[in-house]
């Protein structure tokens, strides 16, 4: 499935009997051109909980397993509707806070349960001086570069060293280059640790450049955040009175590409 370009290989399975090691598979299928090739990997099972429908667990191409994810997590509601696992509208548990989602037909509205931290005008190291972003946390690490101008070009020279950033030391960040357009309109690129690399889109970077510019004073909410596929998310917030942030949501596509099954002679790490 892919969600605004982001995309990433959805399996139905149950997490306590599982035959493979979904790190060691992650790293097996998410390369482009020798396997299937995605953004990640997403395991989706029903939710152990009485309040909850779904649980989520989700890994880079790394092998390395992350708390959320943005985007994923839309693509797996829609999947969890088709596949018999959840009604429209559920209660989704991830390792970094539930998430509730609604799905409307192609679109997927999420509504996150935790409150994100957020530190602005961070001091960043890097080879040729210091810079400044602001460092957004909701269940993912990312740090925000506001930008008169998006690059043309390939980003990942710009936000490859800021990634490995002593200041964002142990577990970096994603890297989001915003530009903004007015008051309720940004663009951005991002550069995904454990991908390494640009994505087409990032649900929490969208999430998290739209918010930590409107507590910088750029935007307002409702956010049209522009990604490089072209495809536009919708994030809304409350900024309150004490600078912390309630009623996060992210809207966007999410779509099928194709259903498959990995054969025993596909390439494993």
């Amino acid at each position: 499935m892919e969600g605004a370009g982001n995309d990433f290989i959805l399996i139905k399975a149950a997490s306590q009997n599982l035959s493979f090691d979904p790190g060691e598979l992650a790293l097996a299928v998410c390369p482009r051109r020798t396997s299937i090739g995605a953004d990640g990997l997403i395991l989706v099972e029903p939710s152990q909980r009485d309040d909850a429908q779904l649980s989520l667990r989700f890994w880079n191409p790394d092998g390395g397993e992350i708390a959320t994810c943005g985007n994923g997590t839309r693509c797996a509601a829609r999947f969890a509707v088709l596949v018999g696992l959840a009604p429209n509208e559920m209660l989704i548990e991830t390792a970094g806070g539930d998430i509730w989602a609604r799905v409307s037909g192609g679109n997927v509205t999420l509504r996150f349960d935790a409150r994100p931290t957020y530190e602005l005008d961070l001091e960043v190291t890097v080879e040729n001086g210091v810079q400044r972003g602001h460092r957004f946390e909701i269940g993912n690490h990312h740090l925000v570069m506001q930008v008169d101008q998006l690059p043309s070009g390939p980003i990942e020279p710009t936000c490859r060293p800021l990634r490995y950033a002593p200041e964002l030391a142990p577990a970096g960040a994603n890297i989001n280059l915003a530009e903004v357009i007015d008051r309720h309109r940004i663009r951005i690129r991002t550069y995904e640790r454990g991908v390494e690399a640009e994505t087409l889109a990032c649900g929490s970077g969208s999430l998290s450049s739209a918010a930590a510019l409107c507590a910088a004073g750029q935007v307002d909410s409702p956010v049209a955040v522009e990604t490089r596929s072209g495809d536009v998310l919708t994030v809304r917030f409350d900024l309150l009175a004490d600078g912390s942030f309630s009623g996060l949501e992210l809207e966007g596509p999410a779509r099928f590409v194709y259903w498959g099954e990995l054969r025993d002679d596909a390439p494993h790490g």
